[in-house]
């Protein structure tokens, strides 16, 4: 059994029309959008997908759409276009059995193609004329000749398509000629390359891959292996049920029968499934031809077994319905001028006419089919197809070598290439190393220089917040006391008056002796950029802030040091943090009565906290906000107060903490690590 695989390309560009739906479906909803197609160009890619799909329902039909697209394309001078068409206009006639219609219009799409160097379509039209030689003029050698052609552009375009096509059209050639094994090399070849497809809209895959299932079936079917020929055949039949293929259909149930040999029940019944697809599809389709002719030859072997169809009652009839079907083929394939299927059936019409007595035209039959079988199949004719192939594998051989050739002295042309590139990248490497190891070192410098410039301008920003803020207020009262003691000298008595110059003086004193402690600070600072880090005695800082607060009479405050606790930091950045929050106390404290601040020091898990904490009205969120945002501004009338001392807390790795007081007022914590 022969397998007739015949492709057609339009290869424009695609459009994803109606991609869900499949055989008449399709068709009828394609037909339906050819009247709104105002595009002439969609227009005539809708003629062809018609007719493509067409051609797997109805051949009439697809010769008919072809027609009007040939039609449309040569009014708008569209020259791939016509191209196409001609082509499909070749296979139209092909499947009805016209050689001469089929070569010419094969050549005319050719001469389109060659014109334009459409290598694609070049080797549809090769694989066309192929199969035109194998099945309509039996012409085995120019089959394979314009196969291989077709094979050899497919593979320099790499299209898997093509190629699948070319290959599984090879393999039917060698399926004829009883070559089994180069049959099933280029069918499996065919198949693996189907498999691979992706969803195009020139092919249906599942449509490709049953093709392929049921040639190699066959080939099964012909070594005599009936459980792969079935299980391949079985596997056709689902995929052209799923792809709505009409035509794969018929085919599959045609080899189904061929399978069944002696369950002629099943055999006939398979047939003539077969039968009804074809009139449908194509009555005249050279497949049809063969489906019919197993038909007659099914009913001879009956008759000579004597196995009678249900329900009838004499084997004359049996001689009589294989005549029918045997002379219905021989007619169908004498349309498609296909002298392989004519002469085998013609063969079995010898043996029917023979157990029918009428010996002379058996004879003349029989004569017939041994000189066509003879010709079709003789040692001249496969040596031609053996020669063919033999000088394409010669030619792929010589291809291969001189690639391999260019590819080594390509090779050797990279490697000096990619010699001389690496040095160079060496060389530049180096340059680029060295530069990057100087731009690091002036890097790092510009680095050190930037911090160092940018730690003065803060060191000089504290140094004037300082000055701002623990000087002007110890100033300020010594300046109220000078004014109220020139303007109101009546309103102190001499021994308070005494009491308040000695506390003035006192606070002069300190003020200057603080004065020159900051002064010495900031000077230290600003050439070392740091803290200093020593022990510290606690009740020290403590007496500190007794002196430098003695001269506010309405707070009362107490200190509290359990243990005599020392600490290990820069004894001048903490005395200004414990300076600026216990101002901040006495500010806060200003009207309240019975006002009080309270230091204590403690020692828990390691650290030492230090905490001050007063009775005053508290403060809010907003307020304390200073102390933990970087970006808060700096007042100058207030110095910088909590922004102050957040830096310098920061500075020597203190954490400051704040939070309501118990009762009222706030609670401020200094936690510094215990060393």
């Amino acid at each position: 059994m022969r397998c007739i695989t015949i492709v057609l390309a339009f290869f424009l560009l695609h459009q994803p029309v109606n991609g869900q739906k499949e055989g008449r479906a399709l068709i009828d909803s394609l037909v339906s959008e050819l009247p709104n197609a105002k595009d002439d160009t969609l227009k005539g890619r809708l003629y062809k997908r018609i007719a493509d799909e067409s051609f797997f329902i109805d051949t009439r039909q697809a010769l008919t759409y072809a027609r009007l697209g040939l039609a449309h394309v040569s009014a708008m001078r569209w020259q791939r276009g016509i191209g196409v068409f001609n082509v499909a206009m070749a296979r139209a006639f092909s499947d009805m059995g016209n050689v001469d219609s089929c070569m010419y219009y094969n050549k005319r799409g050719l001469e389109v193609f060659r014109k334009m160097g459409d290598t694609y379509n070049m080797a549809n039209t090769f694989n066309n004329i192929g199969v035109m030689q194998q099945n309509l003029a039996s012409n085995y050698p120019e089959a394979i000749r314009y196969y291989l052609l077709a094979l050899k552009e497919a593979e320099k375009l790499g299209d898997k398509y093509l190629m699948s096509n070319a290959s599984d059209n090879v393999g039917s050639v060698y399926l004829t000629q009883k070559n089994y094994k180069k049959a099933l090399f280029y069918s499996l070849k065919a198949l693996n390359l189907r498999e691979q497809l992706e969803k195009g809209d020139n092919y249906n895959i599942e449509r490709e891959v049953g093709n392929s299932l049921n040639t190699l079936g066959s080939i099964y079917l012909q070594m005599k292996d009936t459980t792969a020929a079935r299980g391949h055949f079985s596997k056709a039949l689902v995929m052209q049920e799923r792809a709505g293929n009409t035509e794969g259909l018929a085919k599959a149930y045609g080899s189904l029968a061929l399978l069944e040999n002696r369950n002629y029940p099943k055999r006939l019944s398979y047939a003539r499934k077969s039968e009804h697809l074809w009139n449908e599809v194509n009555p005249v389709h050279i497949e049809a031809a063969n489906n019919v002719g197993n038909i007659g030859a099914a009913y001879l072997e009956m008759y000579k077994i004597g196995s009678l169809p249900e329900g009838s009652t004499s084997k004359a009839l049996l001689l009589k319905e294989a005549e029918q079907y045997l002379r219905k083929a021989i007619r169908i394939s004498e349309q498609n001028g296909d002298i392989g299927y004519k002469s085998h059936f013609t063969g079995i019409l010898a043996e029917v006419q023979e157990q029918m007595g009428d010996f002379r035209n058996a004879f003349y039959n029989f004569r017939a089919y041994k000189t066509v079988e003879d010709s079709l199949f003789s040692q001249e004719e496969k040596n031609k197809i053996a020669g063919l192939e033999g000088e394409r594998e010669i030619a792929l051989r010589d291809k291969q070598i001189r690639i391999n050739a260019l590819e080594l002295e390509a090779r050797k042309r990279q490697q000096w290439l990619l010699t001389g590139g690496l040095l160079l990248l060496a060389g530049i490497g180096a340059l680029l190393y060295r530069q990057n190891r100087m731009r690091k070192r002036t890097n790092v410098q510009l680095l050190h220089l930037n911090n160092e410039l940018d730690e003065a301008n803060q060191v000089k920003a504290r140094f004037f917040a300082i000055l701002s803020h623990d000087l002007r207020s110890p100033v300020a009262n010594l300046v109220n006391f000078l004014h109220l003691q020139k303007e109101a000298p009546d309103l102190m008595r001499a021994e308070a008056a005494e009491i308040h110059q000695k506390r003035l003086t006192e606070s002069a004193e300190l003020l200057l002796e603080g004065m020159e402690s900051m002064l010495l600070w900031s000077k230290t600072q600003m050439q070392q950029f740091k803290p200093q880090a020593r022990r510290v005695a606690v009740e020290d800082l403590f007496e500190y802030i007794r002196k430098f607060f003695s001269g506010t009479e309405h707070i009362r405050f107490t200190f509290d040091n359990p243990g005599s606790l020392t600490v290990v930091t820069d004894e001048d950045y903490l005395r200004t943090i414990m300076q600026n929050l216990t101002h901040n106390a006495v500010k806060a404290l200003k009207r309240t009565q019975n006002a009080e601040i309270h230091w204590k020091a403690e020692a828990k898990g390691g650290r030492i906290v230090l905490s001050v904490a007063d009775n005053g009205p508290g403060a809010s969120d907003e307020q304390l906000n200073a102390l933990y945002d970087d970006h808060a501004t700096i007042g100058i009338k207030s110095g910088l107060g909590l922004h102050l001392i957040r830096d310098l807390a920061r500075a020597i790795s203190c954490e400051v903490s704040a939070r309501p007081n118990a009762g009222t007022g706030m609670l401020f914590s200094l936690v510094i690590k215990e060393v």
